[in-house]
């Protein structure tokens, strides 16, 4: 009981001293804040936006891909013939499509095409098609194939590209 009795007069001692320790900083705060006063400036008074009508169906939609309509893309004249008939490596990706090989019969030379397992290679000449983008055989060398693509451009107007596929140096199945 006494040393619970001395720890409380501590504490009370303490806090005296602790009280007029800072008197001559508060008493400067209180002399400098005596002409102050609070100066804000009233806030801007709020105008309403005007009111826009928004036309969907005359506007891009706002994430869509814009595309420029040329005039070639409208007219279409160099859009490849779908109406022949589809000829059997044109079910494949020129990608997946392999030259495996040329086989010169005559004048006429062929090239061996492997396609993805399990099909067995396929033989082609000049003037057939392959792939998914319209590929035009046109010409057949030692060294491999040339085939003429046609594809949209970004402006979706149909332009040719030209892709070789070399035979392989080793050997190619």
């Amino acid at each position: 009981m006494k040393l619970h009795g001395l720890l409380i007069l501590c504490a009370l001692l303490l806090l005296g001293c602790a009280a007029e320790e800072h008197q001559d900083l508060r008493q400067w705060m209180r002399e400098e804040t005596k002409g102050m006063k609070g100066r804000v400036s009233p806030l801007p008074e709020i105008t309403a936006f005007p009111v826009v009508a928004y036309e969907t169906e005359t506007l891009t939609p706002p994430f869509a891909a814009g595309k420029i309509a040329t005039l070639e893309a409208i007219a279409d004249k160099t859009a490849p013939d779908r109406t022949r008939p589809q000829q059997p490596l044109e079910i494949f990706p020129i990608e997946d499509l392999k030259v495996v090989g040329i086989i010169a019969a005559g004048a006429v030379p062929y090239a061996l095409i492997q396609t993805p397992p399990p099909n067995k290679p396929k033989h082609v000449r000049v003037g057939e098609y392959m792939g998914r983008s319209f590929g035009k055989i046109t010409a057949i060398s030692k060294e491999g194939i040339t085939v003429l693509e046609t594809v949209k451009d970004a402006n979706g107007a149909w332009v040719e590209q030209e892709r070789k596929l070399d035979v392989p140096k080793g050997g190619g199945l």
